[in-house]
């Protein structure tokens, strides 16, 4: 079973929106679900049996505020580099590349979490 993680997504000076994620397929959207609708269109009949799970950016027991608020930071001088095309220290590349890998690991820890809570529902 795949599963289609939706994010809430903030920038500042940008309104909010929504990322879809299955795999390596990504849409964005104003809604969940206009970021679901965008990326349905490019899942194929094998990836259309999913788990859909809506997820806000918050700090929680795998991601802790300290690393939430540092990625969030390092986010925003991302983007604000990227608008005025420019690139990021190597030393804040590679703080971010460290953090979002940290998120990545965290998000794969609440999905076992809610896979062993899906499990022991149906027992």
């Amino acid at each position: 079973m795949n599963t289609i993680e939706i994010i809430q997504e903030s920038n500042p000076n940008q309104p909010e929106n929504y990322r879809a994620i299955c795999g390596e397929k990504q849409a964005l959207g104003i809604s969940p679900g206009q970021a679901l609708d965008e990326l349905e269109q490019q899942l194929t009949n094998i990836e259309t049996n999913t788990l859909i799970i809506i997820r806000r950016f918050v700090p929680d027991k795998f991601f802790p505020q300290p690393q939430h608020d540092k990625l969030q930071q390092l986010m925003n001088r991302f983007h604000e580099s990227q608008d005025n095309q420019q690139l990021l220290s190597s030393k804040e590349q590679q703080e971010l590349d460290k953090l979002a890998t940290a998120e990545l690991a965290a998000a794969e820890e609440r999905a076992r979490e809610i896979l062993a809570n899906f499990k022991n529902k149906e027992t």
